[in-house]
């Protein structure tokens, strides 16, 4: 799997886990083992956000970093 599945499928998990969690709702909560399911959803809609902010973070790092070389080029070949 390349990186932009591994972003496709944490951002898909982030949406559908969000979906559920609207859906529950307080008294659903008094039924036995729900809030152990409850915390594990939260725990992996959390840790998939984390993996789709990390990427983006390495994005716009590796972007920067080409502006700014590209930006050194412009003004040194640019200019003639």
């Amino acid at each position: 799997m390349d990186e932009i599945d591994v972003l496709m499928e944490a951002l898909r998990t982030v949406y559908a886990n969000l979906e559920k969690l609207k859906n529950i709702e307080g008294p659903e909560l008094q039924m036995p083992g729900s809030i152990d399911q409850y915390q594990s959803l939260l725990e992996d809609t959390y840790a998939a956000y984390d993996r789709v902010e990390t990427t983006a973070e390495e994005l716009d790092q590796a972007l920067e970093y080409e502006h700014t070389r590209l930006d050194k080029a412009v003004k040194q070949y640019g200019e003639e």
